[in-house]
């Protein structure tokens, strides 16, 4: 009796973030076995499922007190939870049985179908450029390269690419042709990231093992509400968490009314909006209440706001136990959010500019997302119309983040800013050591991309 066919490896998923991140299929740090996920806590709403990965991958990728399983301490990061979300929902949607059954408790979601419906607007609401209109250059797209051995596409897997991720299939020879495929993918990514990425794979990734690549990638680019005066840039110390420090570039300014929180678990957080679509423009306000009405007309919901938030610890090496804290959950978090009132706070940043790259598959292992992944137990019957054993074997995601006196290239939530001639005394803001960034759209309450800053000269 012949012996069944080995399973092969699926895919390559890739983002990309400018914020821009690309990814090759995406959470935030809650503790979980490696064999099983267990239940999400049954959400409020699909952004809290979002926004729980978000904190458990900043929490899994930060530099931890006691042994660090992700990075080095010395080492900065920044990735897209939204294009990793995004990745993951996709796998979701090919997903049977005890496989998408664990893709749905990670991602806090109760069908495929929610996740298609919540990345579709997502990805039309958030994800939609704005830059005609005075707000940010926001860029969305998905790709899917699919082994021609393999016949087509299923059309329920096809739709929901094409549909809720705006993704274009590609057929191509993985085994016969992985220059030109290894180009291809990378001439998508660069053309999808404005040119800020301009590779993710490479021909030695591209196997005869391989069926299929996905991609998705998010470029942003936004003006801050109120920039730094270049003229006020100064040159000054950051002290790393090794007790050693690097000469970096402060940007300065005074705020006024600025959105400011000083917490008792010892961090401060400063909200800095990003500039958004002028009033008199002429579209329809968005309701942004999340349900599916309007969904049609998403292109004329321009009433996105973007913001950064930035999380500085009160100790200079206080980074690990300040992410542990934020990473509880996303009620800890929002609830963070809402305390900050208007001050009168001077904030002095450094410029930085991050470039990080990682496969993320041990990651999301680790945070109990094992199946997709495994050669042995991978459910994914609901991609290729030919039925055969397939698994992920990596998931590639590079984000690049550069922030400066006029803006960011990232994605961003924005809770909104007013000035005025305050007389109150300043509150010192003063990131001279290590801190974390969050870029989320204010209304839906989407990260868009995340990070750590151990270094803004590295």
């Amino acid at each position: 009796m012949p012996s069944p066919p080995l399973p092969k490896l699926v895919c390559l998923p890739l983002l990309v973030a400018l914020a821009l991140a690309a990814t090759l299929l995406y959470a935030a740090g809650l503790h979980a076995t490696l064999a099983r996920v267990r239940p999400a806590p049954n959400p409020a709403t699909m952004r809290d499922g979002q926004t729980t990965l978000a904190l458990r991958l900043a929490k899994q990728l930060a530099p931890a007190s006691g042994g660090n399983t992700a990075t080095t301490t010395k080492g900065n990061v920044a990735f897209s939870p939204v294009s990793i979300h995004a990745a993951l929902s996709l796998v979701a949607a090919g997903a049977r049985g005890a496989t998408l059954d664990q893709l749905l408790a990670f991602l806090g979601a109760p069908s495929a179908a929610a996740l298609a419906d919540s990345g579709r607007r997502v990805v039309h609401r958030v994800l939609g450029d704005r830059a005609a209109s005075g707000g940010p250059r926001v860029l969305f797209a998905g790709g899917v390269w699919a082994d021609a051995s393999l016949g087509a596409l299923k059309t329920a897997f096809q739709d929901v690419a094409v549909q809720s991720y705006r993704s274009e299939a590609r057929t191509v020879s993985f085994a016969d042709e992985p220059e030109e495929v290894a180009n291809a993918i990378n001439g998508w990514v660069k053309k999808a990231t404005n040119n800020l990425i301009d590779s993710i794979v490479s021909a030695k990734d591209i196997s005869a093992g391989v069926d299929l690549v996905l991609a998705n990638a998010v470029y942003f680019k936004a003006k801050w509400q109120i920039p730094f005066r270049p003229s006020a840039t100064r040159p000054g110390a950051f002290h790393r968490l090794d007790g050693s420090s690097v000469d970096a570039q402060f940007m300065s300014r005074t705020m006024y009314a600025a959105q400011y929180a000083s917490s008792s678990d010892g961090f401060k957080v400063l909200q800095l909006p990003y500039e958004h679509r002028r009033r008199d423009f002429g579209m329809r306000r968005g309701r942004g209440d999340g349900d599916a009405a309007g969904v049609a007309a998403a292109d004329a919901d321009d009433d996105t706001r973007f913001s950064m938030y930035l999380f500085l610890p009160d100790e200079r090496q206080g980074i690990a136990g300040m992410v542990d804290a934020v990473a509880a959950g996303p009620d800890y978090l929002y609830n963070v959010l809402k305390t900050t009132a208007a001050n009168t706070v001077t904030v002095t940043l450094p410029k930085f500019a991050i470039s990080f790259e990682r496969d993320i598959v041990d990651d999301l292992r680790l945070l109990g997302l094992s199946l997709p992944f495994s050669s042995e137990s991978a459910d994914l019957r609901g991609i290729f119309e030919k039925e055969r054993p397939t698994f992920f074997g990596k998931i590639l995601h590079k984000a690049v983040v550069k922030v400066n006196e006029q803006g960011t290239e990232a994605a961003a939530v924005t809770m909104g800013m007013m000035f005025g001639a305050g007389r109150q005394k300043p509150v010192e803001f003063v990131a001279d050591h290590p801190f974390s960034f969050f870029i989320m759209e204010e209304r839906s309450g989407v990260i868009v991309f995340a990070g750590h800053v151990l270094d803004p000269t590295n």
